[in-house]
């Protein structure tokens, strides 16, 4: 992932909870305007707090100097990991100040998707379609208890705030005697300008897994 910026991949280190991303995202948050990520991100900032960033029903702090990323609440669901830290620092890095467009695409409608999201980059859906392919309801329970609003879509359809300026939004469609279940994911077409392909497939691999684990 965009974690090897000289071409080069480089080790994780453990912090007790999960690996750490590369120290290098956090040297250039350090260099940024906190006043500058906040308004390009919607993240608020305190100087002894740190920044404070919504990712799905949960508050972060991200804390520059101590190089942590914490949550503040202990009664939502939420799971620590390595995906979720680099998510997190690289759209404070890359956020754009642009509205929403309010226009759905898919991950291969996106510049370079098409190529990119397949094979192991593949979204990462199994486990909600096991889990709730066959339990529409419950399905849209959890994304409501993610925060989520109901869209009418396939059979059924959340959609998330991932991060404040990246909705994501998953179609239910039920087994049946035919077909699998499956669940398709859209974007606003927007999400390439806060976030690169390879940190898209992330976000989406936060969602699901923490959806799985509020069912």
């Amino acid at each position: 992932m965009a974690e090897m910026n000289d071409g080069a991949p480089r080790q994780r280190k453990w912090n007790g909870s999960a690996y750490e991303p590369d120290p290098e995202l956090w040297i250039q948050l350090g260099k940024r305007k906190p006043e500058e990520i906040c308004y390009r991100a919607l993240a608020s900032y305190d100087s002894e707090q740190g920044f404070s960033l919504n990712v799905l029903n949960q508050v972060f702090q991200i804390l520059p100097q101590s190089r942590s990323i914490v949550p503040l609440y202990s009664n939502v669901t939420c799971i620590r990991s390595f995906e979720l830290d680099l998510v997190v620092l690289t759209y404070l890095l890359k956020a754009r100040a642009v509205e929403l467009r309010g226009d759905m695409v898919s991950e291969k409608d996106l510049p370079g998707g098409e190529a990119f999201f397949r094979g192991p980059h593949k979204l990462n859906t199994l486990p909600l379609e096991r889990k709730f392919g066959e339990n529409r309801e419950a399905f849209v329970a959890v994304g409501e208890r993610l925060n989520g609003t109901v869209r009418d879509l396939g059979q059924a359809a959340v959609c998330l705030p991932v991060l404040p300026r990246v909705p994501v939004t998953l179609i239910l469609w039920e087994k049946d005697d035919e077909f699998p279940a499956q669940i398709t994911v859209t974007f606003d077409s927007t999400v390439s300008l806060h976030l690169p392909l390879d940190i898209i497939w992330a976000a989406v691999d936060v969602a699901s897994r923490w959806m799985t684990l509020a069912g």
